[in-house]
């Protein structure tokens, strides 16, 4: 079986249609041009068990055109992923990170804050054998949702609320598709972030009670997140929503998309019709790019002591919700955790004078501030070269 995907002139002299045959997808590209009719289902059916075989991007010639299989993952439209980076470097831009908020909140008068960030993630207890860092543990922490630490372990920690509520859902209505929806609004000089917050909200509640929503998506998982132009100033605040959509690839076709985009300008009171949507091909890292964070740390940079206060407005306001039979059933789910007597199984991490899991030499602990660590991460790293693990 096979299901058509799309078909769309890329060049003058290339016509490709997609196709989904055995979890990969295969693009069947003509030398010359071609109509989608000249290639007929029962011909592609027929050449199929030939195109099977091949290996990404191996090609193959039928009605004398030659054809061309690729893996979806090595595919060049498919958006290439951010360079990972090392232990070391993250550690370093976390910590210039709340040095940064610690001083804006102390300029802004909140002495008690900027000491309980000075102080988070400080010092650590290393759990090490001298060439691993197996792991790190902070002695303090302040649990300020724009700490980037705490704010990793807030991820975390919803993550592991939410994938098996996720799992369960998708494995109650296996028809469903999870798609990552973007929802962008205009952005708006001299708007303060509770105002950008309350608008953006608004609209999406609008889009929510559309008949198209209901008819296109069982519901969703939201997230709200917000950036600072460096060009004016503005805020841009936006919304990631892992949708699970109950139409086939074949429906959501482009004139599905238009549609999608009149009822968002709709809903945004003509303000705009950007939004973006892509399927996720690997569930846990979609639901991590959702739960991940509500402002990113570089542009913590940027803050002034307004933004600030504006934020702290916000600290009551919840930065995660859920929408349509979804919500219903993560109400469902908690009720039955609840009510259950499930034993937990425990998970023996390492500790003291075990072997390491990479190398098997002997653990052992060290205390160190964070300066130190850094530059003990980094000598290590530096020590492996190319073999440096990244995250």
């Amino acid at each position: 079986m096979f299901h058509f995907l799309e078909g769309r002139q890329f060049t003058d002299n290339c016509f490709p249609l997609f196709f989904e045959f055995m979890n990969e997808s295969v693009i069947l590209s003509s030398q010359a041009k071609c109509s989608a009719s000249a290639l007929s289902a029962p011909s592609i059916h027929s050449h199929l068990s030939a195109l099977s075989q091949l290996e990404p991007h191996q090609s193959t010639y039928f009605n004398n055109k030659q054809y061309l299989r690729v893996n979806t993952q090595s595919d060049n439209r498919v958006k290439s992923k951010k360079t990972k980076r090392l232990l070391s470097e993250k550690l370093s831009n976390y910590y210039q990170t709340r040095t940064r908020l610690s001083r804006l909140y102390s300029e802004l008068g909140n002495e008690k804050k900027s000491a309980k960030i000075h102080k988070c993630s400080s010092f650590f207890n290393v759990l090490t054998c001298g060439s691993h860092v197996v792991r790190k543990t902070a002695s303090f922490r302040c649990n300020n949702r724009l700490c980037p630490d705490c704010a990793n372990r807030r991820g975390n920690r919803l993550f592991s609320r939410y994938e098996p509520i996720v799992n369960a859902y998708l494995s109650d209505n296996p028809d469903l598709s999870v798609l990552h929806l973007v929802l962008t609004q205009a952005q708006k000089l001299n708007e303060t972030i509770k105002q950008a917050r309350q608008r953006l909200v608004k609209a999406i509640k609008r889009l929510t009670d559309r008949r198209f929503w209901k008819d296109s998506f069982a519901g969703s998982l939201n997230s709200y997140e917000f950036t600072i132009s460096r060009v004016n100033g503005a805020i841009h605040y936006h919304a990631h929503l892992l949708v699970f959509c109950k139409l086939s690839p074949r429906q959501r076709n482009k004139r599905w998309l238009s549609d999608f985009r009149d009822v968002w300008l709709s809903v945004s009171k003509g303000e705009n019709k950007n939004l973006k949507i892509r399927p996720v091909v690997d569930l846990r890292v979609g639901i991590r790019e959702i739960l991940k964070y509500i402002v990113k740390p570089s542009d913590i940079q940027q803050f002034s002591t307004t933004h600030l206060s504006e934020i702290e407005e916000l600290r009551k306001h919840r930065m995660i919700s859920t929408t349509g039979d979804f919500h219903k059933f993560v109400k469902m789910y908690r009720e039955i955790e609840q009510q259950s007597e499930s034993v937990l199984e425990v998970t023996q991490s390492p500790c003291v004078g075990d072997a390491c899991p990479i190398c098997q030499q002997p653990l052992y602990e060290r205390q160190m501030p964070i300066r130190e660590l850094i530059l003990y991460v980094r000598d290590i790293e530096q020590s492996k070269g190319q073999n440096a693990v990244r995250y």
